[in-house]
Order: C-alpha cells, then structure tokens, then sequence
C-alpha cells in the first residue's frame, strides 16, 4: 500500500437525461440508468487504483446487501479493501444521482453509516510504504475530527508522508472552526470553489485560497469545474485550465482530479504539473455515466495531456 484513501463510500443509482423542465410521467424511457460505486472516498480509491497506486481504502460500509455489492465490486477493481470496516448496527448509504443533458447532476441522498469511521479504526500506525494520506471527505470524518485525528496526521507528517484532504458538504454546519486544528497538518487542500468560499466567507478562489493558506494549509488547490484549478503554492501560483470537453456526466471529476493529483505528486512532479494533468484527468472522466467509470490509466493521463487523443 503507498496511499491511504480515508473517507466516504455509499452506492450510486444514476439516471440520464433528467430535465426539471421535463414534463415527467408516471412511467417513461431515458437513455441511461446505473447502478455504481460512488462516495469520494471510494471514487478516489477506485481512480488511484487505475492509475496506477496500491491503494488502500478506509471506509465503513453496513452489513447488508448494498455493503456486499460494493466491496465485492471494489475487490473486481483491485482496490485494497483489507481496511474496510463493517458496521453490524446500521445499512449502507445510498444516492440518487440525476443528470441532465449538460451533464450536470442533482444529487438525493440516503445516509447510512458511512459518516461513522472511529479513530480506532484507523491503521494505527500508518502502514510501512504509504507516501501519502487522502482524507476525501472532509467534514464528513465526524468522529474523526473530533476525535484525534489531528495528532494521527501528526505522527504520519513526521514520517514523511504527505497528507492531501478534499472536503465535502458540511452537513454538520461546523463550519471553518470544526477542522481549523486540522489545517497545519494538509499539505494539500483541494475543496470546489463553493465549498471554499462558503467555509471561508470570501466571495473569489483567489481570496479563498490565499485565507487558507493563511490558517497554516501547506498548499491550496480550488477546484473550479470547468474554468479549472487556480492554485496556491510556494512553487506556482494562479490558473490551471481545464481541457475542454462536451461533459455526459460531471459526478465524480472532483474525485478524479484528486486522484491523479496525488498520483502526480506521489510520482515526483511539481504541482503545477501535477494539476495540469488531473485536469486532463476529471475533464475526460466527465465523458461517462457514473463517478468512476472512465477508463484511466496513467498512460492515458499522459496521452491526454500531450494532445494525442
């Protein structure tokens, strides 16, 4: 294992074309109906797996049917599963994912016990190889931010590994000062641009990034959709484009950058490369129905990258 992958897993139901402006039927045909893998945790684990890293996945799961559909199904993907803890005293989440002609989504979602991670439940300590941790669901760790995760993250910093965090809705309403103790210790914090300016009350990605490196944030990437990636760091500073595609469904291109990002960083390039081919990534990820289905390897990143598909 060289990544730890910690944070939410819950199974999708997406259906395509979903218009609000549709007039809707008792019953009627669409183009698309899935049922997939989703929550960040597991479409990071799912996309790191694919390009390339041996990844281990950290996520709670409910003893029941949909628990058993999506382990054994990120077993057929590779995805190290030996940290996946299952709760006898409660189900697996669930969302209702529809999309719309422009690949946008509207997301419905059942909670389980997928917010439910211990601290105990972390590997204690972090696994001999791994070169970095990806909290994929930040704000979402409730028992873990308030528990000890700080010091865990600590103790792995001072071994060298590098720890990445993306953020989801805050469900909770802690806002900024409910993970504040947690921000000296991420070396890479990508939120999406409304999660940013919503937890920092700032209204730009530029003044979002530049208050959270303030709070002590190593470096900040504000994922921006289809304008791209605007970046703080020590060695860049300003816009990533993303590559321009006519998207089917964007489910799951955060989750994709995210992955290639460590990728990159993890495979030793800088962080201005390093995002430049994650977006080529979440951008080409956006071409397929469900949040990880996009046949990525990192050759194909590379592929995409250079212009030659």
């Amino acid at each position: 294992m060289n990544v730890l992958c910690i944070g939410l897993a819950v199974m999708d139901i997406a259906a395509r074309p979903i218009s609000q402006e549709d007039k809707w039927q008792e019953k009627q045909s669409i183009s698309q109906v899935g049922i997939q893998m989703g929550g960040d945790a597991v479409n990071q684990g799912v996309y790191l797996t694919m390009l390339g890293m041996d990844c281990g996945l950290n996520i709670c799961i409910g003893a029941d049917s949909t628990g058993s559909m999506l382990k054994g199904a990120l077993e057929q993907q590779g995805v190290d599963t030996s940290l996946v803890r299952v709760r006898e005293d409660g189900t697996t989440g669930t969302s209702m994912i529809l999309i719309d002609r422009k690949g946008e989504r509207r997301i419905f979602s059942a909670s389980g016990v997928e917010r439910m991670l211990r601290m105990d439940e972390l590997p204690d300590p972090v696994p001999e190889g791994v070169k970095a941790i990806s909290l994929a669901s930040l704000f979402g760790l409730d028992n873990l931010e308030r528990d000890g995760l700080d010091e865990y993250l600590a103790g792995a910093r001072r071994r060298g590994i590098l720890v990445f965090a993306d953020t989801v809705y805050d469900k909770n309403g802690i806002g900024l000062d409910g993970i504040r103790h947690l921000l000296k210790h991420i070396d890479y914090l990508l939120p999406s641009s409304y999660e940013a300016e919503t937890m920092t009350g700032t209204g730009t990605p530029e003044e979002s990034a530049a208050y959270l490196r303030g709070q002590g944030v190593k470096n900040v990437l504000i994922k921006c959709g289809a304008d791209g990636i605007y970046v703080n760091s020590d060695s860049y500073t300003g816009w990533v484009p993303a590559m321009k595609v006519e998207p089917l469904d964007t489910t799951g291109a955060g989750d994709c950058f995210v992955a290639s990002f460590v990728t990159g960083i993890v495979r030793g390039y800088d962080v201005k490369e390093a995002c430049r081919l994650a977006c080529c990534a979440a951008s080409f990820s956006t071409l397929y129905l469900g949040a990880s289905t996009a046949p990525l390897s990192w050759e194909k990143v590379l592929s995409l990258a250079e212009g030659r598909e």
